[in-house]
């Protein structure tokens, strides 16, 4: 397994900012080339959410005025991640990173589709390698995310000699900002018309973040998938959001959503939001996202995003699980039981990063590279030959 991606991408996991989710963005602004000591100054006046429009957009005005057009795009993306909901200043700021991403990145040749979808179009992308191609690799993200921000990092995979197309599918990039697409748990349904699209077949569809879950999801209903990547884990995904303040607060969420008890759950989850920044923000998000009118309303459409004995079993392909000891958003515990429900893949195998291999954080955001390299190792190594279960822990 070589190094070089290693020594193409950052390698290391900083302190930028207190809270836990903007330090993950910044750190993975370094990921596509961002300056380290602009993301330091910029972390330093972030006092409160609201600011965060207000430092990056003036980030990526400087920026702009300097010619570095690709750091100008991922500063007005990540002052539009942090905007709140669907609002007219959201959608600005999204149109500038996307004008200014491909501006910047014009002599790479990037290939844009647009897939017929009931309610608008797919948005899918596909870089050809120069090389012999080994085959073609489809990469999708996972909630609101834009097929864009992972472009630098699976271009390792085009080096390798791999055609890679990525999509965007309900939830995420255009469908939900130019056609209002929200975000379903039926994954296979957009992988199929990406597939059917581009007449793909034997390919490797890697999913990352809750494209774990779409990616393990996919593969059980579509079998021109051969071999299924999830980066990272998320088997339940209600529990990895409603866990993280402990599970006895999880199993009362979980029982009152069972009951259906709206006006209680609207009532916890305001009084959460209340002063409390980030909970308001990632609500505002989801509700926007998934389509719902109230917290309960996301709730209960959250508990549909679980790859439960019925989806797993139906997963025959070559699989790969790639976790981290100390993500923020989906906890270990999601890798370990994924494993075990997997029981009728063609082959199985998983690594989990750590702290000492700066890779220990979602998505392994610190050294991708790392990731990257046994990915493409992994993905060399498989055929639909394979016979005997394998296990790499």
């Amino acid at each position: 397994m070589t190094n070089k991606l290693q020594s193409k991408m950052p390698v290391g996991y900083f302190h930028f900012h207190d809270d836990i989710g903007l330090n993950f963005q910044f750190n993975r602004a370094l990921i596509n080339q961002c300056p380290m000591e602009e993301m330091m100054e910029a972390a330093q006046n972030i006092k409160k959410y609201a600011d965060v429009k207000v430092v990056m957009t003036g980030l990526a005005e400087k920026a702009l005025g300097e010619g570095r057009t690709l750091n100008a795009a991922f500063y007005y993306r990540f002052a539009e991640f942090f905007c709140f909901g669907d609002n007219v200043e959201k959608k600005r700021l999204f149109n500038q990173f996307m004008l200014l991403f491909y501006k910047a990145l014009e002599a790479d040749k990037i290939e844009r589709h647009e897939i017929e979808y009931p309610g608008g179009f797919l948005k899918a992308i596909r870089i050809k390698s120069d090389k012999t191609e080994k085959g073609t690799v489809v990469v999708h993200g996972g909630g609101d995310s834009f097929v864009e921000e992972f472009y630098l990092s699976v271009r390792g995979l085009v080096d390798e000699g791999f055609e890679v197309i990525m999509f965007e599918g309900p939830g995420q990039g255009d469908p939900l900002q130019k056609y209002n697409i929200k975000m379903t748990h039926e994954w296979e349904k957009p992988t199929k018309a990406v597939m059917d699209y581009f007449k793909l077949e034997n390919v490797t569809l890697i999913g990352i973040s809750l494209g774990g879950y779409f990616a393990l999801r996919a593969a059980a209903f579509e079998k021109r998938i051969k071999r299924v990547i999830a980066w990272d884990v998320v088997y339940d995904f209600f529990e990895c959001v409603m866990g993280r303040s402990g599970m006895l607060k999880y199993h009362i969420i979980n029982a009152l959503v069972s009951i259906n008890a709206k006006e209680i759950i609207n009532s916890i989850a305001h009084r959460q939001m209340r002063g409390k920044e980030m909970e308001k923000w990632i609500y505002d998000q989801m509700m926007y996202t998934y389509g719902a009118d109230t917290p309960f309303d996301y709730l209960k459409i959250m508990r549909r995003y679980k790859c439960s004995k019925n989806i797993s079993d139906k997963v025959s392909q070559d699989v790969l699980l790639l976790a981290g000891t100390e993500d923020h958003i989906i906890p270990i515990r999601m890798y370990d039981r994924q494993f075990k429900a997997l029981v009728n893949t063609r082959s199985i195998e998983g690594r989990v990063f750590t702290k000492e291999e700066h890779a220990s954080n979602h998505c392994q955001v610190g050294n991708i590279g790392l990731a990257l390299n046994f990915i493409i190792h992994w993905i060399n190594t498989k055929s639909y030959t394979t016979s005997e279960s394998q296990c790499m822990m």
